[in-house]
């Protein structure tokens, strides 16, 4: 009786077998590569929709102290509005402005007068010191000489209270007109007075150094005549 032998099983050469596997490990690491991009280029537009919303809440919150400081140099506090604390004397002229009149500083209420011969422009140094100052504050708080103490807190979009709330300075110059325009110097029969306000808002996230977002606007107001 014929012998029936099975027949033989081939099997891939050993060459075949290590190259599938490289193909493999390099398919894997590339397959890790681009979930590593995405996941990157994910945080990346996270973190920088992150500091938008953040920028947008430290415009809010200037904003509202300009608004705020325009209150103050009308006296709103002081016309109706209950539970407010107004300011012992009203804004005027150029009385109470500066650390004992001293050009270039700001008093304890944040009212500044700057040196009689700078321009009008952005640039003031002492508003500026005043409103970053931390340790001696010479700037108002946002609410301070216009609202009840129930409501000078302002709240960020999850209505909880900025950890910075808001604050402002009030400079004042005066406009000569005749072509002459405005300038620092201030007289007693200054026509017009100009008040420069100047606030920053800080948002509420803080980075690793203790910073937040800043964002300082400024306006010039005048009461007229």
């Amino acid at each position: 009786m014929p012998t029936t032998v099975p027949p033989l099983t081939r099997r891939p050469p050993a060459r075949e077998r290590g190259a599938a596997l490289v193909i493999a490990l390099l398919l894997l690491t590339v397959v890790s590569l681009l979930a590593t991009a995405a996941w990157q280029v994910g945080l990346q537009e996270e973190r920088m929709v992150g500091h938008q919303r953040d920028r947008n809440v430290a415009f809010e919150a200037a904003e509202a102290a300009l608004r705020d400081a325009e209150s103050d140099v009308l006296g709103i506090c002081a016309r109706g509005e209950t539970g407010c604390s107004p300011r012992p004397d009203f804004i005027h002229g150029e009385t109470g402005f500066g650390d004992g009149g001293v050009e270039g500083s700001c008093s304890e209420e944040g009212l500044c007068l700057p040196h009689r011969a700078e321009r009008p422009d952005f640039t003031s140094t002492a508003a500026l010191e005043a409103l970053r100052a931390t340790v001696t504050p010479r700037s108002v708080g946002y609410g301070t000489f216009t609202r009840p103490a129930a409501q000078r807190a302002f709240r960020g979009p999850n209505g909880a209270p900025l950890p910075r709330q808001p604050r402002y300075v009030i400079e004042v110059m005066c406009y000569h007109g005749g072509g002459q325009g405005m300038t620092s110097s201030f007289v007693a029969s200054c026509p017009t007075p100009i008040y420069r306000i100047t606030a920053v808002g800080w948002g509420p996230r803080q980075g690793g150094n203790g910073e937040a977002t800043e964002v300082v606007l400024q306006s010039f107001y005048s009461l007229g005549n």
